[in-house]
């Protein structure tokens, strides 16, 4: 494997990783804060505890998001040597 292969692995590897947090942390927070926190805790029940957990995921999406966002842009630009004639 040459390194031109390592950098496509690592590239992949990262995108699959994000990919799967962004699918499946959404739907963990959503059931979890539902469940346990506000209808366990808080006592919620029916459209405000769904709402109320709801918001909770779109929080946890959009900071996985903002994650891979910040990764690929500044994982990206790595120094590059200068070029010598």
């Amino acid at each position: 494997m040459n390194r031109q292969d390592s950098t496509e692995f690592q590239v992949f590897k990262t995108v699959l990783t994000y990919s799967l947090v962004i699918i499946i942390m959404p739907i963990m927070s959503f059931f979890v804060s539902r469940m346990i926190v506000f209808d366990a805790l808080f006592g919620m029940s029916g459209t405000s505890s769904n709402v109320s957990a709801a918001i909770v995921a779109v929080l946890v999406l959009h900071g996985a998001l903002g994650a891979f966002i910040y990764r690929a842009y500044f994982d990206g630009q790595t120094k590059l040597a200068p070029k010598i004639d």
